[in-house]
């Protein structure tokens, strides 16, 4: 079963299943401690100017199109959605995130959340596994509305 863990910059990233070669481990984008990761199968930069430069995968290569087409429009505010977006295409059967709350006051990581929400349950709905571990509130259920 193909899975993936992709990585955040929040120090749960280091909780990743690191030692499963079942898992492809992807992290994104540049964080200060990032070279103290175990193993990374694969590493985005999709950021326009100076991109890592350990980036496996850049705005050069990486097939945004390809990830407009299977959501349907453009909803990508953030690095995680399309990575989520990107792990759909490959045809993962799980997706876990380390590493990132959005949890925040500012306006900007509240619409971000919003956007990883959705593509993780635009996921769910491919019967794709998708697990949050050291995010509260990522895959939080509500009370159903009318029933509870």
């Amino acid at each position: 079963m193909k899975k993936v863990a992709i990585l955040g910059k929040l120090h749960t990233k280091f909780e990743a299943p690191f030692d499963d070669y079942t898992f492809d481990i992807w992290t994104y984008n540049y964080h200060a401690d990032c070279y103290k990761l175990p193993r990374i199968t694969t590493w985005f930069d999709l950021h326009k100017v100076k991109p890592n430069p350990r980036a496996d995968i850049t705005q050069l290569n990486f097939p945004f199109d390809k990830c407009i087409d299977l959501i349907g429009g453009k909803y990508f505010n953030n690095t995680a959605s399309w990575l989520i977006a990107y792990a759909i295409l490959k045809k993962y059967k799980e997706i876990h995130l380390y590493g990132m709350r959005f949890q925040s006051d500012m306006e900007q990581r509240f619409l971000q959340y919003e956007n990883v929400r959705e593509l993780l349950f635009f996921a769910k709905g491919k019967n794709i596994i998708v697990k949050a571990p050291y995010d509260t509130i990522m895959l939080s259920q509500y009370p159903l509305y009318g029933l509870e």
